[in-house]
């Protein structure tokens, strides 16, 4: 898809939000931006929804080798539109955005206030065991999640973004057997914000690595989310040759993650089952719902960005519509993993 404009985050505040915002100051030698009227504000909001493509029925994620089936209730955004709805509208670190794609709602707008969606980003991380999946203690765990936050949280801070902290589940950990499904959801703070964020999680593993699905939400979502996300979660299948199934344990590459590292990244797994591994990213979407898209006129949308960019703590309450790697699904009872592939055969 070919755009002639570029967006940027708005200097215009819902009128019933912005007093509980303090708005901070203009960059030094910065122009003064005049705030857009009412008919600028539809025109750039309607020119940006325009600029979507969605796309519906069957779609393949070649990077992942993934089919992707999209029903005429949701439509889904490829890596580009997904990038501008990510960084330009929902004001997210354009380093976090890379991604295969989002799935939303037929009907809704990313624009919404109440908006949700779902990131797809496939991880290339070899093979994920499940042996660990039956024997996983999800309190050890979560608290071995917070441990692990310290060195996050300092980065965060450095680049200007709120503290994070994990409240605890919002839906423990489940992996489906035999589908090779995992998901979960967390309630996190930021900045010790009483308004919760969810993080609600869902994998598909595969041969070659997994999928993740991200819901973009807000915990007062949480009910709406679940109801979505069985669907959600059977939309995306491997195809043949890279199903999870026909892994060759002769030619084809191993994670040292397992399912506890999936959900808790490495230095969390680690604490369970000293099999260390990859540290995996958490990955963490915003949704500045009082906030609206302009088109980035002259210089205003690089003052606007300096303004609105996420690095101011009021910024960054309450505006979040949070997720982190993948969802959680309705809870289906755990079942016992497979046992290990065949040493030969694809």
């Amino acid at each position: 898809m070919i755009r002639t404009i570029r967006f940027g985050l708005a200097a215009c505040v819902f009128a019933s939000a912005a007093p509980a915002f303090a708005q901070p100051s203009a960059p030094e030698g910065a122009v003064a931006a005049v705030a857009p009227t009412e008919a600028e504000i539809a025109e750039m909001t309607a020119a940006f929804e325009a600029s979507l493509e969605h796309r519906k029925g069957v779609i393949t994620l070649a990077k992942a080798n993934v089919a992707l089936k999209v029903p005429e209730n949701f439509y889904f955004l490829d890596a580009s539109d997904a990038h501008d709805v990510l960084v330009e509208a929902w004001g997210n670190p354009p380093e976090a955005a890379q991604v295969d794609g989002m799935l939303f709602p037929e009907g809704s707008s990313p624009l919404d206030e109440d908006a949700w969606g779902v990131v797809l980003t496939y991880e290339d991380t070899g093979y994920v065991s499940d042996d660990d999946a039956s024997g996983i203690d999800y309190d050890m765990l979560i608290d071995a999640m917070r441990d692990g936050l310290d060195a996050e949280n300092a980065q965060r801070r450095a680049n200007g973004y709120p503290k994070l902290d994990i409240i605890g589940w919002a839906t423990q950990p489940r992996y489906d057997a035999a589908a090779h499904k995992l998901y979960w959801a967390k309630e996190l703070s930021f900045d010790e914000d009483p308004d919760h964020t969810l993080n609600y999680d869902m994998r598909v593993l595969g041969r070659f690595g997994v999928l993740s699905m991200n819901f973009v939400a807000g915990l007062d979502q949480l009910k709406l989310v679940e109801r979505a996300s069985p669907e959600v979660l059977a939309l995306a299948e491997f195809n043949p040759g890279s199903r999870y199934d026909e892994f060759n344990a002769s030619t084809d590459a191993k994670s040292d993650l397992g399912i506890a590292g999936l959900i808790g990244g490495a230095a969390a797994a680690s604490v369970l089952a000293k099999n260390g591994g990859i540290i995996a990213a958490i990955l963490l979407f915003l949704k500045k719902g009082w906030i609206l898209v302009v088109a980035a006129i002259g210089g205003i949308g690089a003052v606007f960005r300096g303004l609105f960019g996420g690095k101011a703590k009021a910024a960054a309450k309450t505006e979040q519509r949070a997720s982190t790697a993948f969802f959680d699904g309705p809870a289906s009872e755990e079942s016992e993993p497979p046992s290990k592939p065949p040493s030969s055969g694809s």
